[in-house]
């Protein structure tokens, strides 16, 4: 019977392995999915769009605080 356990021992390490490359795939492909679904990403575009439509103002702040910012980039990168 001890032949028999270097022999099991292998391949209780082949399976293992194999779980563990499962694994690792299995998580690549979630990451590689986006977390949001597009029909909600779109939802939020046009939620967006008509909070604009509502009140300029939201874009305007919006721009102003972009154009802030991207001096403060160029500013940092100098």
């Amino acid at each position: 019977m001890n032949a028999f356990v270097p022999y099991l021992a292998a391949l209780h390490m082949q399976e293992l392995r194999e779980e563990a490359r499962q694994h690792r795939r299995a998580k690549l492909n979630r990451q590689s999915q986006p977390s949001v679904p597009a029909w909600r990403r779109r939802l939020g575009g046009a939620l967006a769009s008509a909070a604009r439509s509502l009140d300029p103002n939201i874009g305007a702040e919006r721009a102003s605080r972009r154009a802030t910012d991207a001096g403060v980039g160029r500013a940092l990168a100098s």
